[in-house]
């Protein structure tokens, strides 16, 4: 059969067999326009859990508009203004509605004067816990993913909407302001510095980071001269970890095949985390707890955030339902690391998962591109992604493997992508009709024969019935 075959008969399977999952987080998000970018202005005052700030969008209407909304909760509205005339605006329930003098239609702008609220909190289906990580001394980090950056600026919250962010941050003498991308400009007073980021890429909004604290900041340089920048509270405890950072993008793009795909990367080490998870991989600046980033044993875990930055932020996901494209990825490449660094072999640490975990999953009509419940969605796309993305590379070999992941890396970089386009860039490059075989693995009520290992059975537990949530891998 010949690749445009495939590729068509591969379009028939997705339309066919794809259950079309609902959206997990319907209410993120809002149409009839894309961002392109955000420009961000806050002055902090770490005294106080409010902080002011300005944002200013530039987007494009693909309709004419008489309305539209934003994103935001958790804070108060000064001023709207849409290609600088003021606006009208009212508040419903995390929903900024804006009503502009005269109806938008291609690009516009809008501006927004607010206070967010650290102290807030706003309920979430995914981790109530989330947002943001609050520092006893004033100092704070945010925690977006997956519905929590609207918490923190007015914004179109939806993962396929990706934009170049700018940060302008003032902060008192003696503290220091970080944010995705690169350091552009300082400016220092007697009282105050102004710190402003940039970011080369676009990103999403779930990835968006800032952090205001008494921070180091640890330069170095890693792989092909790529610049390095990590922001931690105490440099000569986190060194142990710090210094295995180019270490650690060294063998990911030897394992990937691909150069670093941001303009800059670093960790960023939090007082603490309000997440469920251990960490987070906000774009070019992934965030821990400050004392993991103490202890070498972590090394995983900061390889998974890492490996994050090509799958999940620089290949983006389109849905939530997609989430094993980012968290499958991430998953089977810290299994791999553990498993070449004196850890348990990968298809050992895999079989339990698809002998006891997996089929208990599927008997409760849980698949990993079809999560269902949305406080599920990240341990699904963990432990059942990871199972997807290992059962490919057993299907296809590793030197074809390869070539998908470059290529599925490369068509989607900057952007986002559905499980549907990953099949379609699976079949072209392997030549094989991956369809059904993908299907089964990510839509399935059954766990499918493992490649590769005959002998591995998948039995449901007398506790079907009874699953609350995957077993939790440390990370996000």
């Amino acid at each position: 059969m010949s690749l445009s075959s495939l590729a068509a008969a591969t379009a028939l399977a997705v339309s066919a067999v794809t259950s079309n999952p609902a959206p997990l987080l319907p209410d993120l998000g809002n149409d009839g326009y894309q961002v392109a970018a955000y420009d961000l202005t806050y002055d902090v005052d770490p005294a106080t859990t409010l902080l002011p700030g300005t944002v200013r969008i530039t987007a494009v209407a693909a309709r004419r508009l008489s309305e539209f909304k934003l994103d935001y909760a958790g804070g108060a509205v000064a001023k709207v203004q849409v290609d600088g005339r003021p606006a009208a605006f009212h508040l419903d329930k995390e929903k900024l509605v804006v009503d502009p003098a005269t109806a938008i239609w291609g690009p516009f702008t809008v501006t927004v004067d607010f206070t967010a609220d650290r102290a807030a909190r706003v309920p979430s289906v995914v981790d109530p816990t989330a947002g943001w990580s609050n520092d006893p001394d004033g100092g704070f980090a945010w925690f977006g993913q997956p519905d929590r950056a609207h918490l923190f600026f007015p914004c179109n919250d939806a993962v396929n909407d990706k934009a170049y962010f700018t940060y302008h941050v003032t902060v008192p003498t003696g503290w220091t302001a970080v944010a995705n991308g690169a350091l552009v400009a300082r400016h220092d007073t007697k009282s105050a510095s102004t710190f402003t980021y940039t970011s080369a890429h676009p990103l999403a909004t779930q990835l968006a980071q800032l952090a205001v604290g008494k921070y180091a900041l640890v330069t170095g340089t890693g792989p092909n001269g790529l610049p390095l920048r990590s922001a931690v509270p105490d440099p000569a405890a986190a060194k142990p970890v710090l210094d295995q950072l180019p270490s650690y993008l060294d063998w990911l793009q030897q394992h990937i095949g691909r150069p670093f795909p941001f303009e800059t990367v670093g960790l960023l080490g939090a007082a603490n985390r309000p997440m469920q998870t251990d960490a987070l991989e906000t774009q070019t600046l992934p965030v821990f707890e400050a004392s993991a980033l103490t202890k070498p044993e972590n090394g995983y875990v900061v390889v998974h955030e890492l490996a994050h930055q090509w799958f999940g932020d620089s290949a983006g996901i389109a849905d939530w339902n997609d989430i094993w494209l980012s968290e499958g990825f991430a998953s089977y490449f810290d299994h791999v690391y553990t498993a070449e660094h004196g850890g348990q072999p990968l298809a050992d640490s895999l079989k339990w998962s698809y002998e006891v975990l997996d089929p208990e999953v599927r008997a409760n009509g849980l698949a990993p591109a079809n999560p269902v419940r949305p406080d599920l969605v990240f341990g699904l796309g963990r432990g059942e992604g990871a199972l997807v993305v290992y059962a490919l590379h057993e299907k296809v070999g590793d030197q074809v493997f390869r070539r998908i992941i470059d290529t599925y890396l490369d068509r989607y970089r900057d952007g986002s992508a559905t499980s549907a386009d990953f099949i379609r860039v699976a079949t072209q490059v392997s030549g094989q009709d991956l369809g059904p075989f993908l299907h089964d693995w990510l839509y399935g009520s059954t766990t499918p024969p493992m490649p590769g290992h005959p002998d591995w059975t998948a039995t449901t537990s007398a506790t079907a019935g009874a699953h609350s949530a995957p077993a939790p891998r440390p990370g996000s």
